[in-house]
């Protein structure tokens, strides 16, 4: 089972989904943020360690829920960066009786307009960088991956959840950088597209990690969010 922790307190309980190479500690500002009302759940995807078998998306979501059950979480608001969008938004087309709200930030998950190629070089890159290599400098950087993190890394960034989002008719948060240039503006567009009840908030000047760059208004969102229904 993954990592994570609970803490906080009141009623409501919030579920904090990282993005790829992130670790437990990536939403850590906003889940103290908000902890002194809420419940918060932070997972870690354990991406600083080689997988026994190659995973897919579907295992991560598993993985998840298997969390939630233990921990008889139903009814949950999921916060979501980039990869962790990936996530949150299959498992809840999958099982929406856990949810009560989701908060996609600079989300993954839609099929790239460049091709898959362009974007898998993308994340490939960041990929060895968190590694402690110096990025893509050829296909050598990608031979030195382990086999089954270059399996996980192929199944993941292939598997996209356009076909989900027609199964999320709940309220939707959708918050990206302008910016962002892993996950364009084109996608928060397209997200909100597709959900009929998605709102869009754009920071102009923020790339990727938008959550990060502008913390404190990031918050504000998401806590009038997960109150609206209070």
């Amino acid at each position: 089972m993954l990592k994570y922790q609970i803490f906080g307190k009141g009623n409501r309980v919030v579920v904090f989904l990282h993005g790829f190479m992130g670790n437990i500690h990536s939403f850590r500002g906003l889940a103290n943020g908000i902890a002194g009302e809420s419940r918060v759940l932070l997972v870690d995807f354990g991406f600083n360690i080689e997988p026994i078998v190659p995973l897919t998306l579907d295992d991560y979501v598993s993985e998840v829920v298997d969390i939630l059950n233990k921990e008889n979480i139903i009814d949950a608001y999921f916060v979501c960066h980039s990869f962790g969008g990936r996530v949150g938004v299959r498992l809840l087309a999958k099982y929406p009786h856990l949810a009560k709200g989701l908060v996609l930030i600079d989300s993954a998950g839609l099929k790239p307009r460049r091709g898959i190629r362009y974007y898998f070089r993308v994340y490939l890159h960041k990929f060895l960088k968190k590694l402690g290599k110096n990025g893509l400098k050829g296909s050598s950087d990608y031979r030195e991956l382990q086999p089954n993190q270059k399996a996980t890394f192929i199944n993941v960034v292939n598997d996209f959840t356009d076909a989900d989002l027609p199964n999320i008719t709940f309220k939707v948060l959708l918050i990206w950088g302008a910016r962002d240039k892993s996950t364009p503006l084109y996608m928060a567009r397209r997200y909100r597209k597709k959900l009929p009840q998605a709102t869009l908030k754009i920071f102009k000047d923020c790339g990727h990690f938008c959550y990060l760059e502008k913390r404190g208004e990031t918050l504000s969102l998401i806590r009038a969010y997960i109150s609206e229904d209070d």
